[in-house]
């Protein structure tokens, strides 16, 4: 009963607050989502298009709207086929981990994670997909005898054949991250297919320019209006920054790796004038 009383709510939420578009299914409980983490971090898993299912009610039945299922998925246009695979983000709130009663099983569907190299239990259990080593052990036993493999599919827990409420896809890292949302989607559409390259090094930012000035920085090789992702350690968080122009070499000298826009600064929690950062740009 109290499994009930814990689970019962989640699908009524869903069911209460999603209106599906039109009659066609899509999603039931004989499917299964195979999860993956992109190299962002977004928890991913890949819906196939059957007969009679648009790109717009598809969006709205995972809780996405047009733009962001575009940026997922930079080879979908307006042109789609019946047979194209698309990668949809499922945040941890709709993952179900519960055991549901058999009463609810009609209405979910299985979850499971495809494990690749370099995965380890605590990294899957603290930072993946936040749950116990008792639970994933308990729904893998076979994990006590083999443990992790590259391929192995480990299931995780549930989801509802509801679909996904918008609001369950929250956007971490409060308000700077909220504003800075646009531009981690064009980097996610750009960036697709692309050689990334990395980079570590100090940035810097101009203080007496006006706070309110943007998202954007200098840098001294990706091309000029390429998007590039920062990310600060410190803080844990990261900004999507337009490069607007090319680093001055005259002004600043070569430890510099880029110069980033004040209110890029403030977002990212830089303390000081310099600061270290990561940086990917394709």
């Amino acid at each position: 009963m109290r499994l009930i009383n814990i689970i019962l709510p989640l699908f009524l939420g869903i069911q209460l607050g999603y209106s599906q578009q039109d009659s066609v299914a899509y999603l039931s409980a004989q499917d299964t989502l195979v999860t993956s983490v992109h190299p962002m971090g977004e928890l991913l898993f890949t819906h196939t298009m059957k007969p009679g299912q648009t790109l717009f009610s598809l969006s709205k039945f995972y809780g996405l709207s047009l733009q962001e299922l575009y940026a997922y998925n930079p080879h979908i246009s307006q042109h789609y086929n019946v047979g194209d695979v698309l990668s949809i983000p499922i945040p941890h709130k709709a993952i179900i981990l519960q055991i549901p009663p058999l009463a609810l099983l009609p209405g979910v569907a299985l979850v499971y994670y495809k494990v690749k190299k370099g995965d380890t239990l605590f990294g899957l259990t603290h930072r993946t997909f936040k749950v116990t080593t008792e639970w994933l052990y308990m729904l893998n036993p076979e994990l006590a005898a083999v443990g992790l493999k590259p391929g192995q599919l480990l299931h995780i827990g549930w989801a509802s054949t509801q679909g996904i409420p918008a609001e369950w896809h929250e956007i971490h890292g409060g308000p700077y991250a909220r504003m800075n949302h646009p531009m981690k989607l064009e980097y996610f559409k750009r960036s697709a297919n692309r050689r990334i390259t990395e980079e570590r090094g100090a940035a810097t930012y101009p203080k007496n320019m006006d706070a309110s000035s943007g998202f954007f920085c200098l840098h001294r090789s990706a091309p000029i209006n390429s998007l590039v992702e920062v990310y600060n350690p410190l803080t844990r968080q990261t900004m999507y920054l337009k490069v607007s122009a090319r680093l001055p070499q005259q002004v600043y000298d070569h430890n510099t790796m880029v110069v980033v826009s004040p209110l890029a600064a403030k977002a990212l929690g830089a303390l000081d004038d310099r600061f270290y950062v990561h940086l990917k740009h394709y």
